[in-house]
């Protein structure tokens, strides 16, 4: 067993220049219990107080170089604290007086009895222990952040500590003899007051809080305990009071308070169902709509709801789980669930949820519950419609299909109803059938148009959250108004129709068959492009044969896939727009039209140019448009460029570009790939 440390003996310092006196006065202070330690003279007694600790000093009058005297009033100049006993063989009184004044605790004479001595250092010692406890606890007060004040029996105040007057704005001499009523906010009632001294008065203590008065007016909270001190013969004879400034704990206590205040009324205000769980998951908190929402009541949060309750069976390991990652910051997709009211009804919810951290510390989860019933109603009838849609758009798409064919062969057929004059009366018939259909197609296609921004439109609307109700009013009203059924059962005879024209065209060309020559639309034949060129110039040579003069510069080039009665069609379309651009100018002389061709690696190129009146950068961004033309009225349908850029672009994956020069006239080059096959031959 350890045994608690030994109390250090205190330490007697012996000064006297007669050493047989400092033997027998060390003998006597040992005897008593003490350590001794002994000083020649004055001078060595200052040395040992200023090197090793000394709890008493006996010190001899008479010595040489520093007497007692001079050396007890070092010890008063430099603040020595331990209590010093003189001695002297003398019975100078002067010296007796004149040492008690300079702070000698006794005057013994010699010979020392050893009673008396003991006795004397007993006593000096025991009130140099209660000076230093004293000065310990003033030290204390002075020193302590909480308020100290000390009254007498009928509350007179008889002292207060530094922290006091910080807080109060009151100096010690300002409320000295005061009575506390000096501080008094005459917030509380009397009834408070009179409690209060029943209390104290009855030798109990009284812990409570204070709403006082600052010197300057300000009012400030303290937090205080107020208890009585008694006598030797148990009478109250003070009361003292430990209070703390309370203030700023108050204000933080009210903030806080607001802030729950707002909190909880904001989250009445908002359109959803909020809550908060701790981290086992039972729901601490929720608001109005939580409880409407899943049917519980206020009560039974109280009495202990799992926030696994509010989920069907099947989703609780899914909460848990999710619960688990959101405090554990673990990312998770999925925040649909189906919820449960407390009379067993399912419906679909969407969580959004972030944990709740205090100090540092998950401590549960908070989040916003929405309801997302008339969502999937609505997401369900969505996708009943767009499936309608997808199925009619599927349609329609093959309709204008058909019907981009139609209108690139007849393009191809108006362009070679241009070249052959000998054949326009006999051409003439036919075409204006076709054009009329094609017409009433134009107005079919605007109507299919019209109710597919219809679609669009709808399909805008949801992925904005707006309402659709009176749009789907307004697209079936619509569709009735087009009679949407009469135009789909035209369509399908206007083609039949058209197809008889063309027919009847086919006829008439049929000595034309070399350059009409048609492929499937999608077929691709290996051909040589300048052969193509040669073939056009042909038929088209009644087009610029009395405005232009045609140069050639064709290069020796290697076969292509592609289709040619396409491609063809494009050349004829370039070389009639270059002849109808040259003849705007009704120049007196002959344009030119120049046709050049070349290849590298990968590709083939041919372009046309002539030197007409050119083209102006805004007709530029507009050139390649359906029905897009610079033409006069009645002498281009605008389909011709459009359609080329079609076949080269979409059809052969190539390129068609336009350039006019700054010293005039237009440029088109075409650009195709080339897939070129082993040992393919070449031809000029």
């Amino acid at each position: 067993m350890k045994m608690p440390p030994t109390k250090k003996k205190p330490v007697v310092l012996i000064a006297d220049d007669n050493a047989v006196v400092r033997v027998i006065v060390s003998r006597m202070v040992e005897a008593l219990g003490y350590d001794s330690v002994t000083a020649t003279d004055g001078d060595n007694c200052i040395a040992i107080l200023g090197s090793r600790p000394v709890d008493l000093l006996l010190l001899d009058i008479h010595m040489p170089k520093k007497n007692g005297l001079e050396v007890l009033s070092y010890i008063r100049d430099h603040n020595y604290t331990l209590p010093v006993i003189m001695s002297s063989g003398s019975s100078d009184l002067e010296q007796a007086v004149e040492s008690l004044k300079l702070g000698a605790y006794q005057y013994l004479l010699k010979p020392i009895d050893p009673e008396r001595l003991g006795t004397t250092i007993k006593n000096a010692l025991r009130e140099q222990d209660l000076r230093q406890q004293v000065m310990l606890l003033t030290a204390a007060m002075a020193q302590s952040p909480l308020t100290v004040v000390i009254t007498g029996p009928d509350g007179t105040i008889d002292y207060v500590n530094p922290a006091f007057t910080v807080s109060s704005g009151y100096s010690d001499e300002e409320v000295r003899g005061k009575k506390m009523k000096l501080i008094s906010s005459g917030k509380h009632s009397q009834n408070f007051y009179k409690q209060l001294w029943e209390t104290i008065s009855s030798g109990k203590s009284w812990d409570g809080e204070f709403i006082n008065r600052r010197k300057n007016g300000d009012l400030y909270w303290e937090s205080a305990t107020i208890s009585p001190i008694t006598d030797r013969v148990g009478q109250i004879a003070h009361y003292i009071a430990i209070k703390q400034d309370i203030t700023q704990q108050k204000k933080e206590q009210e903030a806080l308070a607001e802030s729950e205040m707002r909190f909880q009324e904001l989250a009445e205000l908002l359109p959803q169902p909020v809550f908060e769980c701790d981290t086992r998951g039972i729901i601490t908190y929720t608001n109005r709509l939580g409880y409407e929402l899943f049917g519980y009541t206020k009560e039974d949060l109280e009495a202990g709801v799992s926030s696994l309750e509010l989920f069907m069976e099947e989703e609780r390991s899914r909460v848990a789980y999710t619960i688990e990652c959101r405090l554990k910051d673990i990312p998770f997709e999925r925040h649909e669930y189906t919820g449960k009211k407390k009379d067993g009804t399912g419906f679909p919810i969407l969580i959004y949820s972030a944990k709740i951290v205090r100090n540092g510390c998950p401590v549960g989860v908070r989040g916003i519950v929405l309801d997302i019933t008339e969502r999937r109603k609505i997401e369900e009838e969505l996708l009943r419609l767009n499936h309608t849609l997808e199925h009619r758009v599927e349609e329609r798409t093959r309709e204008l299909e058909n019907t981009h064919r139609q209108m690139i062969l007849r393009d191809k057929l108006a362009s070679i109803g241009q070249l052959a004059a000998g054949l326009a009366h006999e051409l003439n018939n036919p075409i204006n059938f076709v054009r009329i259909n094609f017409s009433a197609l134009q107005e079919d296609i605007d109507d299919l148009q019209s109710i597919l921004a219809g679609y669009r439109e709808i399909i805008r609307k949801y992925e904005a959250g707006e309402a659709l109700n009176g749009a789907l009013h307004d697209l079936h009203q619509k569709e009735s108004d087009l009679g949407i059924d009469t135009l789909l059962e035209d369509i399908p005879k206007i083609f039949s129709e058209s197809k008889s024209g063309f027919d009847r065209i086919k006829t008439i060309i049929e000595s034309m068959r070399n350059f009409s020559f048609r492929h499937h639309e999608n077929e691709k034949v290996l051909f040589d492009i300048n052969k193509g060129i040669r073939d056009t110039l042909i038929i088209a040579r009644n087009e610029y044969r009395y405005i232009a003069e045609v140069k050639k510069d064709l290069s020796k080039l290697p076969l292509i896939p592609c289709n040619p009665e396409q491609i063809n069609q494009v050349f004829l379309n370039l070389i009639i727009n270059s002849a109808h651009a040259i003849a705007s100018q009704q120049r007196t002389e002959s344009g030119m039209i120049s046709i050049h061709t070349w290849h590298d690696d990968d590709h083939v190129f041919c372009s046309i140019a002539d030197d007409g009146p050119g083209i102006s950068n805004e007709a530029m961004l507009h050139i390649f448009e359906p029905f897009f033309t610079t033409k006069s009225p009645g002498k281009g349908t605008g389909l011709g460029l459009s359609i080329s850029y079609d076949i080269i672009v979409q059809k052969h994956e190539g390129k068609l570009s336009v350039h006019a020069p700054s010293e005039g006239g237009t440029v088109f080059t075409i650009e195709l790939p080339l897939r070129q096959l082993a040992n393919t031959d070449k031809h000029d």
